[in-house]
């Protein structure tokens, strides 16, 4: 979404991103009501995060339904081109993750790198798998393939003495078996 580059919009994003870390909801329904319009899907100049990626990360499940309901954006991206659902995905944090897939996150965009959400769940939790599993039942691309030539299922597979259950669980869902690197 939107970048904040003037000073009234970088004092406002940086005041509702303080608010969802001290989980001030009066504050920041104050602030999406009076502030610049689609403030909540603004994100800071630095490194890009927005409201919705900072209780994502903090697994804040109960912020991240307020926000949404206060409209922001599901698949607002970082600077790394990420949304708050690969965030999530990657640090393991299941019920972020189901409520940003319920509230229609789209699991097939993908990084800067090309690399989808799948690629962010390639870890050996439970959590991770589950994450998994939430982002293949809501359209996440078992065929993804990075923009360096690697597909999904093949970083999988390089892990695959620890997620064995995920890389079974990829080619029931159509991952290309004979996927190879093409750099």
């Amino acid at each position: 979404m939107a970048l904040a580059d003037k000073r009234l919009e970088n004092l406002q994003i940086y005041k509702c991103l303080q608010c969802v870390r001290n989980k001030d909801k009066k504050q920041i329904e104050k602030l999406t009501r009076l502030g610049y319009p689609e403030l909540i899907n603004f994100t800071d100049p630095i490194d890009g995060q927005s409201a919705l990626h900072l209780a994502s990360v903090s697994n804040d499940t109960d912020m991240v339904s307020f926000l949404l309901s206060l409209g922001a954006h599901p698949d607002v991206k970082d600077r790394m081109g990420c949304t708050p659902a690969m965030r999530a995905a990657e640090l393991g944090h299941e019920m972020s993750m189901e409520i940003l897939a319920k509230a229609k996150a789209d699991m097939t965009l993908v990084d800067n790198e090309g690399k989808g959400i799948l690629f962010y769940c390639i870890l050996p939790t439970k959590r991770h798998y589950r994450c998994a599993l939430i982002a293949l039942e809501h359209g996440a691309d078992v065929n993804n393939c990075s923009y360096d030539g690697k597909p999904v299922f093949l970083r999988a597979c390089e892990a695959a003495h620890d997620i064995k259950e995920m890389c079974l669980t990829l080619l029931e869902k159509g991952a290309n078996p004979n996927a190879i690197n093409t750099v």
